[in-house]
């Protein structure tokens, strides 16, 4: 089965005050874990303004990969605070405390990568993407039996 998902950032939601932070965040999620195998919970394009952070908080459920974009911010992750710009990566462990924000003039974009640990994957239902037909295998066997 193949999959083509097809998303933008010209759209996202605003989210103001998000885990009890400051000013707006843009949100968008990109694609949700029923269109993989795998244990993923989805993917987001997340960007705050100057200013604007997400306060201290904890995933009981997902760990999270952030990949940045564009801009310059602080990551808080256990107590302990790191710069990041475009190019740097990010892990929150499950169970992390963690805040981000922006320390900059321009808006931070970074994209969200959420996972499923083995603790709670290990109590999920396998994970099937949407049933939907290859359209490009099916096209092919149609052609083949004429």
């Amino acid at each position: 089965m193949s999959s083509v998902i097809v998303g933008d950032t010209r759209s996202p939601g605003q989210v103001l005050g998000v885990h009890g932070g400051a000013g707006a965040m843009w949100w968008l999620r990109i694609a949700t874990g029923s269109h993989l195998y795998g244990e993923w919970d989805g993917i987001e394009w997340v960007g705050f303004e100057p200013g604007a952070r997400a306060g201290l908080h904890e995933h009981s459920h997902t760990e999270e990969i952030w990949f940045f974009l564009k801009g310059s911010g602080v990551v808080e992750l256990d107590g302990e605070r790191h710069e990041v710009g475009p190019g740097s990566l990010v892990l929150t462990p499950h169970h992390s405390r963690h805040a981000v924000w922006n320390a900059g003039t321009e808006r931070l974009e970074f994209v969200v990568i959420e996972v499923f640990p083995p603790a709670v994957s290990g109590v999920l239902p396998p994970r099937r993407p949407t049933e939907e037909p290859d359209q490009l295998s099916q096209q092919a066997t149609i052609e083949e039996s004429e």
